[in-house]
């Protein structure tokens, strides 16, 4: 998948986002809980990796922390920007070198299954060496990701075509857009995460992982 694939998926189902894809309410707050309990206390600064609309914005800030959030879409950072209290936003591929100096935040989040779709095979232990330096030493890294049990539930569904032992291509009814996930086991996730990151990864519900790391000192 392209960085180019990502851009065009997301541009395209960006005016539905909220409606089609948003969490109810109780289940977003209820999330957002357990995030904030894995991040250092405020005002902590928070990458948002894939903020989209911004969904989780008005929660970090009530806390107190101070995010900043990058997306590939343009078309999403534009409804991402009116919402009533903005924050630093940057139009950027996170699967590339992120565009932050060292030890520029105290944490990263990565939420609504946003690292499900890499480029490669490889494209997370990048992006996880990427944190590493742009996180500090102590720092969280925290991940919302479907598990490969996603597979096994959504089987049957006319939207999903699986096209690999943990790989399937999403099609969004409304557009026609499409874009590939790429599922990993726990212990893939904890393997891409690497020795800079002491990483635990845990269910929520039957069919996503949490994925909680601390920045090695």
């Amino acid at each position: 998948m392209s960085e180019d694939d990502a851009r065009r998926f997301f541009d395209a189902i960006a005016g539905r986002y909220e409606r089609a894809y948003g969490l109810p309410a109780d289940e977003s707050r209820s999330r957002m809980q357990r995030v904030r309990r894995e991040l250092p206390p405020p005002p902590a600064r928070v990458l948002d990796l894939g903020v989209g609309t911004g969904r989780e914005l008005t929660a970090l800030l009530d806390a107190g922390y101070e995010p900043t959030g990058v997306d590939v879409s343009p078309a999403m950072l534009e409804r991402c920007a009116r919402r009533a209290r903005p924050v630093p936003l940057v139009d950027a591929n996170f699967w590339r070198p992120l565009p932050f100096g060292d030890g520029a935040f105290d944490a990263a989040i990565a939420l609504h299954g946003t690292l499900a779709h890499p480029p490669d095979d490889d494209a997370i232990a990048r992006l996880a060496r990427e944190l590493a330096r742009v996180v500090r030493p102590g720092g969280a890294f925290v991940a919302e990701v479907p598990s490969p049990a996603w597979l096994e539930r959504a089987a049957g569904d006319a939207r999903l075509r699986r096209t690999g032992p943990g790989t399937a291509l999403y099609e969004d009814p409304a557009t026609g857009a499409c874009i590939e996930a790429r599922l990993l086991s726990d212990t893939a996730w904890m393997a891409a995460l690497g020795p800079a990151w002491s990483t635990r990864v845990e269910p929520i519900g039957d069919a996503e992982w949490l994925v909680a790391a601390v920045r090695a000192r």
